[in-house]
């Protein structure tokens, strides 16, 4: 079977609707062009931990039918970080960069004791679901994680290639010919 590759652009927050827009966008893809690949060019600050988690597992769920590559083309940050270890082929432009921090909650007025507890549970959590799955994916251990969600700062390709989030710098490169297809923002 000849090689097909999709390269798609994605370059948005991470919310519930986009990445019900995304998978959809995706699923349509793959239906009508039947590629091997799925090449990203992708470039998030981030958003909703949960939504990142439903995007990683959909991508990882093609894996084994479908190559996933994921090209960082500008910043990943936050959860974006998750989706983007999902790639079995991760790549960065040369002046991309990537930002690990902690996860944040808005509290919409007064709280209980337990209401507190649970909120900090939760945070916890989300923090150590990152963690582990970011470990599986790179040279990064948990712990490092965890100075790196206290740190809040970014880190650089080479960074990035020294902790094996990515296998390689390289300039982004769309072949002559390719299908290329964006995902609409918003």
């Amino acid at each position: 079977m000849e090689n097909k590759i999709i390269y798609i652009n994605f370059f948005d927050a991470i919310d519930p609707i986009k990445v019900s827009k995304f998978i959809q966008f995706t699923s349509d893809a793959i239906q009508k062009h039947n590629p091997t690949e799925l090449y990203f060019f992708i470039s998030s600050n981030g958003g909703d931990v949960d939504s990142g988690f439903v995007l990683y597992n959909y991508l990882i769920s093609l894996q084994g039918k479908i190559a996933v590559t994921m090209h960082n083309t500008g910043t990943i940050d936050s959860i974006a970080n998750v989706i983007f270890a999902s790639g079995q082929n991760r790549y960065a432009a040369p002046n991309a960069a990537f930002l690990f921090h902690g996860v944040s909650m808005n509290f919409g007025g007064p709280q209980t004791r337990t209401a507190i507890k649970e909120a900090l549970s939760r945070l916890e959590g989300m923090e150590n679901r990152i963690a582990q799955t970011m470990s599986t994916h790179s040279k990064l251990t948990q712990k490092e994680l965890t100075n790196l969600f206290l740190q809040g700062e970014g880190k650089d390709v080479n960074f990035a290639l020294n902790k094996e989030i990515i296998q390689e710098i390289r300039v982004p490169s769309l072949p002559l010919g390719a299908i290329h297809i964006a995902i609409p923002i918003g």
